[in-house]
């Protein structure tokens, strides 16, 4: 019975997470319904430029009028393709199944480090970079966040504190802290380099190249730990303090059981399902970098491409970053609610 009521609840989760996807992206491709056929033309344009100086460069045995008739046909088949010649609502589908498959055209000036200008391939190299340094500071800052949560739910003096570094943690500006430290630890002190992922040149030897891009990341990472490892502890202690006021809890106390074991294997059981639901969309967010932190530090992710797209008004790869990171975070919910299902004995029951 466990099983069946887990598994029919996620059957029904999942095509509510589908639902919710196409609903999204739909408002999405709505309002920038303009822009996109722009930016499918101009790659269509592209494509086909790029076709015809292939078939001048190697195809010598056609004239021009036949490369000019095969250009042609290249030509249709992609407006097929892209379903700009189709209805709107053939148009709709098509190109929606083409975003669902990140094919986001090409970038009008930015190109990845492979000669590359497909949008994909683009933010494909970028974003590695950003889950290396947001989503390591977002472990550690979740971790240390739930043990400092946790001993600060043991007393009312760390409970208080903890509090009040909550509140001044997450009014400090992350770009803000991060010119502050990299003043203080890059240039007075000079224990970090002020920014970049590697020092110049980079390493040839991957050992070093690694222990290279830690060394640059570690000023970053401990920017973005101070600025989240107080409300992430603020959370924990929250969800903790509401499940020490239950009645098996203070049972437990009745019996003689000590406040550590009470905690641990009693407390912290039942809160983790909201603790992991939360550590998951930090995780999810974490995808999206920042692009404010990504610029003060010059760290090459996908925050740095965004900024770097806006400032050259490059439209496909700021569609591409937006829809990818929509994706992102819809499936990020999704499995939140599956870890929550994982931990909560009362899904498992069909409750």
């Amino acid at each position: 019975m466990s099983n069946n009521g887990f598994y029919h609840i996620y059957d029904k989760k999942g095509t509510y997470l589908f639902s919710v996807l196409l609903a999204t992206l739909t408002i999405l491709y709505i309002f920038t319904f303009p822009i996109l056929q722009e930016v499918i033309a101009k790659s269509i344009n592209f494509q086909v430029a790029q076709f015809s100086q292939t078939l001048f460069k190697n195809a010598h045995n056609l004239n021009s009028t036949q490369i000019q008739i095969a250009v042609e046909k290249y030509r249709e088949s992609l407006i097929a393709a892209y379903g700009l010649n189709q209805p709107i609502i053939d148009k709709y589908f098509i190109q929606m199944y083409n975003l669902m498959r990140f094919d986001f055209g090409t970038a009008y000036f930015l190109q990845a480090p492979s000669g590359s200008r497909e949008v994909s391939s683009i933010i494909a190299y970028y974003l590695p970079n950003t889950i290396l340094l947001f989503t390591t500071a977002t472990i550690v800052f979740i971790v240390a966040g739930t043990i400092i949560g946790l001993l600060s739910a043991k007393s009312k003096f760390w409970e208080k504190v903890i509090a009040i570094i909550a509140v001044i943690h997450s009014s400090i500006p992350t770009w803000w802290l991060g010119f502050v430290l990299i003043a203080a630890l890059a240039y007075a002190v000079k224990v970090f380099p002020p920014g970049g992922m590697t020092s110049v040149p980079p390493p040839k030897n991957p050992f070093d190249y690694g222990i290279s891009v830690l060394y640059h990341m570690s000023l970053p990472l401990i920017t973005i730990f101070i600025v989240n490892v107080g409300g992430f502890a603020y959370i924990v202690r929250s969800l903790v303090t509401s499940i020490m006021k239950e009645d098996f809890v203070i049972t437990a106390k009745a019996r003689g059981l000590p406040d550590s074991r009470i905690l641990y294997r009693h407390v912290l059981r039942s809160a983790s399902p909201s603790i992991a639901t939360q550590a998951i969309l930090a995780l999810a967010g974490s995808l999206g970098g920042s692009l404010t932190t990504e610029v003060v530090f010059e760290w090459p992710g996908v925050g740095l491409l965004t900024y770097v797209a806006i400032t050259l008004n490059d439209l496909p790869v700021i569609l591409g970053i937006t829809y990818v990171l929509t994706i992102v975070l819809l499936l990020g919910l999704f499995l939140g609610e599956l870890v929550y299902g994982l931990l909560d004995p009362r899904i498992k029951v069909g409750e």
